[in-house]
């Protein structure tokens, strides 16, 4: 078999394990993730520490999220924090957000339309995205609910406009590269008010 056929046929297989794993992580609440780079739903509030202490871990997001793109993961005082893995199942910015409007705890908030949420910043790594190697690839520019805004395409090229990044994932899901060549950064992991990742604030 060919090169090129070897890797097809890894890159399919990678991609039916990730699937699996994010069906076994939202039918189970159990998650094989980095708890690091899992989001909160849509709406959540800010600081980080102010969205645990108001969530009750009842769930009713979860069944409110038409993609079953929401699950749980278990905090350490044994409630139920609904998260979010942009790799293998993103959010999908429904116009009506159901699942803030599922929430009576106050945890989640509607920001005012999809457009404004905002759950974390993608972020492209050079080294893994093709497009810097010259190869033609378009797939997180396309998957984006904002083209041209939230991900624009400059020489072929994807960029990031952090201003109007929700962090929805639908890039990352899309990313053909493994590992990703794209990843959100999740917003409690961002500077407050700069939406640059801490760490990136403690190197400089």
């Amino acid at each position: 078999m060919s090169e090129n056929g070897d890797r097809s046929r890894r890159d399919l297989l990678t991609g039916w394990m990730d699937m699996f794993r994010g069906v076994s992580s939202a039918a189970t609440g159990a998650t094989t993730h980095d708890t690091e780079k899992l989001l909160r739903p849509p709406g959540a509030i800010k600081p980080d520490d102010n969205f645990l202490a108001a969530c009750n871990g009842c769930e009713d997001c979860v069944p409110a999220c038409p993609t079953a793109s929401i699950f749980t993961i278990q905090a350490e005082d044994e409630r139920k924090i609904p998260v979010i893995a942009p790799s293998t199942k993103a959010c999908y910015l429904c116009t009506e957000l159901p699942c803030i409007a599922a929430c009576d705890e106050g945890a989640l908030v509607d920001p005012g339309g999809p457009e404004r949420v905002r759950m974390g910043i993608a972020r492209v790594d050079p080294r893994r995205c093709v497009t810097f190697r010259g190869e033609i690839c378009d797939k997180c520019y396309t998957a984006c609910p904002y083209p041209d805004r939230a991900i624009m395409s400059i020489g072929g090229r994807p960029l990031i406009g952090s201003g109007a990044c929700t962090g929805c994932g639908l890039c990352e899901m899309a990313c053909p590269e493994h590992p990703k060549a794209i990843v959100v950064i999740a917003e409690r992991n961002l500077v407050p008010g700069l939406r640059i990742p801490k760490d990136e604030q403690r190197a400089g």
